[in-house]
């Protein structure tokens, strides 16, 4: 237990380096707004030009080189959209042998899209680390706060269940390869024991919680302080979708 709430598994994620001085709240405020902001970008040079100033903001808090590794995620995904829609996309009318030039761009244009929703998300969470935004959602409503850190805290052990179910699996003489059905099969058979086992173990967390007298009583919430720091992730954020909303209209 670390300040009341469950342990994460060592290594599951960085940890909290760099914007300490900016609270919580305010940092998911403007990942909010950038999240959004993308999504409302129809071009491609607004996209590459938010991607080039969120290398920027992790170049300038030393988060550039795992933020560029966490590309490593996506990069299959990425490769196999932008030669789908070069091969399938109907309304390309230029190609060059097989590949369409608009279904490149339409390919490219969603590449970028995910990219940028990636760099947003993991340097909010290279910034703040999974043990303050649990606490932070704590502070809004307790309970959410308590469903946030059992949620998370329990990743790590379905995936070890997991594991070992697929090896328990393979002792009894299962095969995981072969076709698409095989292996459909496969993994059904390893899912059904893991969700039945989580469902056991969330029904045995709720009767702990329960004995423990969770919700007889309710911790006073502390005071928010506003800070620079806040004010100027909030001015930020609300620029930022200013920002983006102004050249949506102008290229109408």
């Amino acid at each position: 237990m670390t300040g009341g709430l469950p342990a994460f598994e060592p290594g599951a994620l960085p940890h909290p380096i760099g914007l300490r001085v900016v609270p919580v709240g305010p940092r998911m405020f403007l990942a909010a707004c950038g999240i959004l902001a993308v999504a409302l970008t129809p071009t491609i040079p607004g996209l590459g030009a938010q991607l080039l100033v969120l290398l920027v903001a992790a170049t300038a808090t030393r988060l550039l080189i795992p933020l560029v590794r966490s590309w490593r995620g996506v990069a299959w995904v990425s490769l196999s959209l932008l030669v789908i829609y070069s091969w399938a996309y109907p309304s390309s009318t230029e190609h060059v042998w097989i590949f369409g030039v608009q279904g490149f761009l339409a390919g490219l244009l969603i590449v970028i899209r995910l990219l940028g929703f990636v760099s947003v998300m993991y340097l909010l969470l290279l910034s703040t680390g999974p043990l303050a935004i649990i606490r932070w959602a704590g502070d809004v409503n307790e309970d959410l706060g308590i469903m946030v850190s059992l949620t998370l805290s329990v990743l790590p052990v379905m995936k070890q269940q997991m594991d070992t179910t697929i090896q328990a699996q393979q002792a009894r003489g299962m095969a995981m390869g072969g076709n698409l059905v095989r292996k459909m099969r496969a993994y059904l058979a390893v899912l059904i024991p893991v969700i039945v086992k989580s469902l056991v173990r969330a029904y045995g967390m709720a009767v702990l919680l329960h004995v423990r007298g969770y919700g007889s009583s309710r911790r006073v919430k502390p005071q928010r302080k506003v800070t620079s720091g806040a004010v100027a992730c909030y001015a930020l954020g609300v620029l930022w979708i200013v920002v983006v909303a102004t050249t949506r209209l102008v290229l109408r």
